[in-house]
């Protein structure tokens, strides 16, 4: 299995995951947009809550990534800095780049929920009218 297809599908369960874990927020969030905004696009507003909710779908592997892309950083200028330089050049990344790193990570998890939302809406849909 390539390894897009691969991430696809864990993004794909860890949509489904988030979702039925805050399932009582979304029925929440759901009836206020049909109220406010008479919108009845299911996926549409699936995509609208996670931007809203504002929260990755696997926060794990969320930490893990952005860790390992700032253990890269550092490792561009060589193995010979010092403990306190390591610690700067660390602190220096998540500056500049975790916002960046997090927004980036919301946008293919709405674009996960476009391209899935054949597979996840028939979950969602159940797990509310429960």
């Amino acid at each position: 299995m390539p390894i897009e297809q691969e991430n696809a599908e864990g993004m794909e369960s860890s949509a489904v995951d988030f979702l039925l874990r805050n399932v009582e927020n979304l029925k929440l969030f759901l009836k206020k947009m049909e109220e406010d905004f008479e919108q009845k696009d299911l996926a549409f507003m699936l995509k609208m809550f996670v931007l809203n909710e504002n929260k990755v779908f696997d926060m794990p592997s969320f930490m893990k990534k952005q860790s390992e892309l700032a253990e890269e950083y550092v490792k561009e200028y060589g193995k010979d800095i010092t403990p306190e330089e390591r610690r700067n050049m660390l602190n220096q990344w998540v500056e500049e780049n975790a916002a960046i790193f997090r927004k980036h990570t919301m946008f293919k998890q709405m674009r996960c929920i476009e391209k899935s939302s054949a597979k996840i809406i028939p979950i969602i849909e159940k797990a509310l009218k429960e």
